[in-house]
């Protein structure tokens, strides 16, 4: 049995720190070396993109300086709008016009000038905020500097970032079908309603024109909402609240002045002036006939001021519907289905006529049912034939195209071919 001295233990003890001392050197050196250390640092470390437009995170400064392809696509006295990329979809930046007629015409020192554009830029993006509905443009971020007034590239002060739109003109509108138009109708419709009880109370446009509206994948939606009137006019009396014609200065109605405001002068004007730049030319025309009697109608109540912004709603809502289902067509002129005879997976070659002043190509409409579609060629000498695709609008009618012969058929699948007898 060997004997441990205390010799020993002390050696043992000693060799077993300095082994621990070693092992924490080599350790220490592999940490530093440079192969070891992380590409990025922990601050600096890229981030996982984390937004698109569905996204709920909102786009500050850091965003909006990553924005490529920058192109002015619209300017007014306080702001020069841009459109540009980020990661894949194209949106639009609002800023100060440092050019712009309000900058110019500032007679204050520049800095308190470009603070005074960039409150109102602030206030729209609160505005757009609170007023958040499907009709209304959408806010995907803002940029409000600690510095607020910068002389240098307009994106490095006040910006904000919403949806991106394609204008609006006249001759864009009377190009659609009846259709496409009537979807801007109920969007014009259901903006007014959300216009005339806001969370804010009734609002009023005062500048309520087409150039304020934009077109975001089909749906109208309002994009400049800085010359908003919150409130009805206040009064003492009933003869302080005549609305009057926004052209003429016509008086056309005198509204009641009830606890101090002009009740429902907000809602009645803005009914006005949406039917002077949208509704006019969007729903007499292009109609079902018996449509068009209703629609004139209506436009001339609201020409006189006699319908406020509640009632164009529903009666857009209720036309929707009364389209959808074909409701204004009699039993008569379903009937006329009966006139023509039915061949199930057969097309026409060709045969093309024009019906319509935007398809100078063919005929081809949405219908209710085949009994619509029958009334149709009915009405039109050189209708032939018709087919019925396996196609629906947004409103659920099935799209049908019209011929002037039914001579040159051919099988196609998931389509229906009426024939008018005596024609085939």
């Amino acid at each position: 049995m060997i004997k441990t001295t205390r010799f020993s233990v002390y050696v043992s003890v000693y060799l077993f720190v300095c082994l621990l001392g070693n092992v924490a050197l080599v350790v220490l050196f592999l940490n530093v070396q440079p192969w070891n250390r992380p590409l990025y640092p922990a601050t600096a470390r890229p981030r996982k993109h984390d937004w698109d437009v569905t996204s709920d995170r909102s786009l500050g400064c850091d965003d909006i300086a990553a924005f490529t392809n920058l192109t002015v696509i619209g300017s007014g006295w306080t702001k020069l709008v841009y459109s540009g990329d980020y990661h894949g979809a194209t949106v639009a930046v609002k800023t100060v016009h440092t050019s712009g007629h309000d900058m110019v015409e500032c007679t204050d020192p520049p800095r308190v000038c470009y603070q005074q554009c960039a409150d109102k830029i602030i206030k729209e993006i609160g505005l757009l905020k609170t007023l958040a509905h499907p009709n209304v443009i959408k806010v995907y971020g803002e940029c409000v500097p600690e510095v607020i007034y910068s002389p240098g590239h307009p994106l490095v002060g006040v910006a904000a970032v919403t949806e991106f739109g394609h204008p609006l003109s006249v001759v864009h509108l009377l190009q659609m079908n009846f259709d496409q138009r009537l979807l801007l109708a109920r969007d014009v419709g259901r903006l007014l309603f959300h216009l005339a009880l806001s969370p804010l109370g009734p609002l009023l446009m005062k500048d309520f024109r087409r150039e304020q509206f934009v077109l975001v994948d089909g749906t109208l939606k309002v994009s400049d909402v800085d010359d908003l009137n919150i409130g009805d006019p206040p009064c003492s009396t009933s003869d302080q609240c005549s609305l009057k014609d926004p052209t003429t200065e016509e008086t056309l109605v005198t509204l009641i002045c009830n606890g101090g405001e002009c009740q429902g002068f907000n809602s009645r004007l803005n009914a006005l002036q949406a039917s002077q730049h949208f509704l006019r030319l969007l729903l007499p025309y292009g109609s079902p006939p018996t449509l068009e009697s209703p629609a004139m109608m209506l436009m001339d109540r609201l020409a006189r001021g006699l319908e406020d912004s509640e009632a164009v709603h529903q009666y857009l809502e209720n036309l929707v519907t009364d389209y959808s289902a074909g409701r204004y067509l009699t039993s008569r002129q379903r009937d006329k289905l009966q006139e023509f005879s039915v061949s199930k997976g057969y097309s026409i070659e060709g045969a093309d006529f024009s019906c319509t002043k935007t398809n100078p190509n063919m005929c081809q409409q949405s219908v209710s049912s085949p009994g619509e579609a029958a009334w149709l060629c009915w009405q039109w000498p050189q209708c032939a034939a018709f087919i019925l695709l396996n196609q629906w609008s947004w409103t659920g009618r099935q799209i049908a195209i019209f011929k002037s012969s039914a001579r040159d058929m051919h099988k196609s699948r998931r389509i229906v071919l009426y024939i008018r007898k005596g024609q085939g």
